[in-house]
């Protein structure tokens, strides 16, 4: 019988997706309130190969889609509420959907790191480590023991039915 209990890849993998949430919202926030990008030592000749005039946009994206959505998962992967709506935007129907989720949040963060390289060239190291960070938390997300654990059971009269 696979155990149904939280295994620390578990909590690790809400650790780094807790850690990227905060600084994304710390990003984010500061984007949007100093479009400049000065708070954050950014300069707006960065965006001169982009189709952007200043940081709010970016700084938007970066708040909403790796700040927020990926703090509101925080609660679901651990206790895995019964929330159906949020299964709208689950192409994987056999998992969790906050799994799916997080799977997505890794690879926007992959995604993002890639535009930011491919617009404004490398001006950090931190961009590199972001890019990392997002490639850890695709990994974590993937290792065989946290699908297990956010795989959907389906229950009949008669057993279990694992989805496969």
């Amino acid at each position: 019988m696979i155990s149904r209990s939280r295994k620390p890849e578990i909590y690790f993998l809400v650790f780094l997706v807790a850690m990227e949430s905060v600084a994304a919202l710390y990003g984010g926030i500061s984007l949007i309130t100093d479009p400049s990008g000065s708070s954050l030592q950014l300069e707006l000749k960065y965006l001169q190969k982009s189709v952007f005039n200043n940081f709010m946009i970016p700084g938007l994206v970066l708040f909403l889609l790796l700040g927020l959505l990926p703090f509101m998962m925080i609660y679901p992967l651990l206790f895995k509420p019964k929330w159906p709506l949020m299964n709208i935007f689950n192409v994987y129907s056999g998992y969790y959907w906050a799994w799916t989720y997080t799977l997505y949040t890794a690879i926007m963060l992959i995604i993002w790191i890639n535009i930011q390289f491919l617009t404004i060239g490398a001006v950090s190291d931190l961009q590199g480590y972001v890019g990392l960070f997002g490639v850890l938390i695709l990994i974590v997300t993937l290792v065989p023991r946290v699908r297990r654990f956010y795989k959907v059971q389906r229950h009949t009269r008669q057993h279990t039915i694992v989805t496969k």
